[in-house]
């Protein structure tokens, strides 16, 4: 989209908030759906591209794998995604291949209707588990669609905060329900140790 889009009058904030807002949300690509995108983005329909170019395939953490395995040893692990419509079936397909007998189930914002940070999303996937909010312990690596999220939704965050990353400012009152970490890998004891809290 950013290529299409004429940078001059599109910024990237307004293409990132059509993505979210339209492609993220919405089950199926419609027409209506391609009309919209480009009229807020100033992009012929002629030019909205093929379904073949949509798939950006599935890169996971280096210790993605393993740390998944360790923590279904624990829980039942599940994963939800901010994902738009254009390849986030081809990319469910993926991370499922990758991980096969690991997730429980993934969530995607295109499939529930809504994008994290929104707390409902928690809370549905919660619900669909049968668990209790406060006991769901959210991994992520954005502050924005995940820790502030998770912390609304009134879940547990382990926030993946890397060596060079802006400096990370958590809500004040939540020192007990988040975590920093490097890595993935690193989120697993944190996991188990809040786990035998309960």
């Amino acid at each position: 989209m950013a290529e299409l889009a004429p940078s001059h009058v599109i910024g990237p904030d307004r293409i990132a908030e059509t993505v979210r807002s339209l492609l993220h949300r919405a089950p199926v690509l419609t027409d209506e759906l391609i009309e919209r995108v480009c009229q807020r983005l100033l992009i012929s329909p002629a030019d909205f591209p093929a379904e073949s170019t949509w798939h950006r395939g599935y890169t996971p953490y280096h210790d993605t794998a393993q740390a998944l395995w360790m923590l279904n040893e624990i829980a039942a692990v599940v994963a939800l995604s901010n994902m738009a419509v254009t390849g986030g079936p081809q990319r469910v397909a993926a991370v499922n291949a990758a991980h096969p007998g690991v997730l429980a189930k993934v969530y995607t914002s295109f499939q529930l209707g809504g994008a994290k940070p929104e707390p409902w999303l928690w809370q549905i996937v919660a619900a669909n588990h049968r668990a209790d909010i406060g006991a769901v312990i959210h991994i992520g690596d954005r502050l924005d669609a995940d820790v502030s999220g998770a912390l609304s939704a009134g879940a547990r965050v382990i926030h993946i905060h890397r060596p060079g990353d802006e400096p990370a400012h958590y809500p004040k009152g939540n020192d007990q329900r988040v975590a920093t970490v490097p890595s993935l890998l690193d989120a697993v004891p944190v996991v188990v140790a809040w786990a035998r809290r309960r």
